[in-house]
């Protein structure tokens, strides 16, 4: 059955195409890469379809300013997606979803809602048809707004500094690293997380502390609420909060099993 709209599977569930079937993704953030795992249930005839080698699992990475789109692609529900610094500026964006690798088409339209589709007829899939789709995720974390590295040849070499840099639309603090350290190791865990504890040390006499400036911006109240869902006490109370162990409830050193501690 050809028809000018055809069957998607949404993430958000507002599609009314499949009787019992959901699609949905987990995403984990990296420092310049994402994890993208797909997950599918009550849905034989899309599982069909990809048994069959007629549907895909896709990523779609995307960088308005950079123009960048390059989409990932493969039978397995887990995926990797990276990028390098010079490919990305500004929001970057993943897509996730299932698409028809060709032509695919779904006998009796198995699992599709009866109301809509008729249970006798056959659904032809165009190659390329987002058969299932996610929402659009935004790959830039909170911390990667908040903190950002960059190189100071006024620092000794080896030497760190922090500042908060703020104006009428957004605030961060500017991390400032030593020529060599920049270059050498800026991409380091412990680099990254030292920095984050100095970020965080400076947050009670910044203007995200109650009554500052930007103490009612939305970086503020995302990053309160992450404070709280981590139980941990937030900037405001100062004989309590402890920058240094925020920063690493938030990003914990690793240890490897040599009881060493792991550069990522």
């Amino acid at each position: 059955m050809q028809n000018s709209r055809l069957p998607v599977l949404l993430e958000d569930g507002s599609s009314l195409d499949w009787s019992e079937a959901h699609y949905s993704v987990e995403v984990t953030l990296r420092r310049q890469g994402a994890s993208i795992e797909h997950r599918l249930s009550d849905a034989a005839g899309l599982q069909a379809l990809i048994d069959a080698g007629c549907a895909e699992w896709v990523t779609e990475l995307r960088c308005p300013r950079t123009l960048l789109s390059r989409r990932i692609s493969g039978s397995s529900q887990r995926q990797e997606v990276t990028w390098s610094a010079d490919e990305i500026a500004g929001d970057v964006f993943l897509l996730p979803g299932l698409v028809a690798a060709r032509e695919a088409k779904l006998a009796h339209g198995l699992g599709l809602s009866g109301g809509i589709w008729p249970t006798t007829a056959e659904v032809v899939f165009p190659q390329g048809w987002w058969l299932a789709k996610g929402e659009i995720r935004s790959v830039k974390p909170l911390i990667v707004s908040l903190v950002r590295f960059v190189s100071s040849a006024d620092l000794k070499p080896g030497a760190m500094s922090v500042e908060e840099v703020s104006d009428a639309t957004e605030v961060y603090f500017r991390v400032k690293l030593a020529t060599d350290l920049y270059e050498h190791r800026r991409h380091d865990r412990d680099i990254q997380i030292a920095g984050l504890i100095a970020a965080f040390g400076r947050l009670p006499r910044s203007s995200l502390r109650a009554g500052g400036e930007h103490a009612d911006s939305q970086i503020a109240e995302r990053l309160r609420s992450e404070f709280e869902s981590r139980g941990i006490p937030d900037w405001d109370d100062e004989d309590d909060f402890d920058p240094a162990l925020a920063a690493t409830a938030w990003e914990p050193f690793a240890i490897d099993a040599q009881g060493s501690v792991e550069d990522d």
